[in-house]
């Protein structure tokens, strides 16, 4: 019973191997053309750099701008990004506390600044992008201006930016 077997599976193999080979007709021709081609779609990359987390801002009546991270993009398009920020509490810090107090900010996006969250989303058409196959990117410095008075509630107050990062 295995040399029956045996047999069988020869021979399915040999048919197989018959039935994907394919049939020279002419002989004439000396050489073969294959063509083929891929796509790779327009894309960009983004993180949020070695910081994207401050947990000491200054929430007083000077109003100062602060640093809140590094936007580090790539785009494998050869030209500068689109941006787009997004704040979770509609442009204001909020806080902990029982009244869940606000205070509104406004965002600093490579040296555009007093852009006000509240409004909406932020789109910024010219974030710098790097590009190549080593996937270096460029940074673009993200601030914020809390305007505090100095007199607000008691509580620790946050907010989270989500930034959407598209090519041009």
């Amino acid at each position: 019973m295995n040399t029956l077997l045996k047999t069988l599976l020869v021979a399915t193999a040999i048919t197989s191997a018959a039935a994907n080979a394919a049939n020279v007709t002419s002989t004439s021709a000396s050489e073969a053309k294959f063509s083929f081609a891929g796509k790779i779609d327009p894309m960009c990359k983004t993180s949020s750099g070695t910081t994207n987390s401050v947990t000491n801002l200054v929430l007083d009546a000077s109003q100062q701008v602060q640093d809140i991270g590094t936007l580090d993009v790539w785009c494998n398009t050869g030209k500068n990004a689109t941006t787009e920020y997004t704040s979770a509490n509609g442009g204001f810090l909020v806080a902990d506390n029982a009244q869940s107090s606000k205070i509104a900010y406004t965002l600093t996006v490579d040296g555009i600044s007093d852009i006000n969250l509240q409004t909406g989303k932020y789109s910024h058409t010219a974030t710098l992008a790097g590009t190549g196959i080593s996937g270096d990117t460029k940074a673009t410095a993200l601030k914020i201006k809390p305007l505090s008075n100095g007199l607000n509630d008691a509580g620790t107050y946050s907010d989270t930016i989500t930034v959407t990062v598209s090519p041009n």
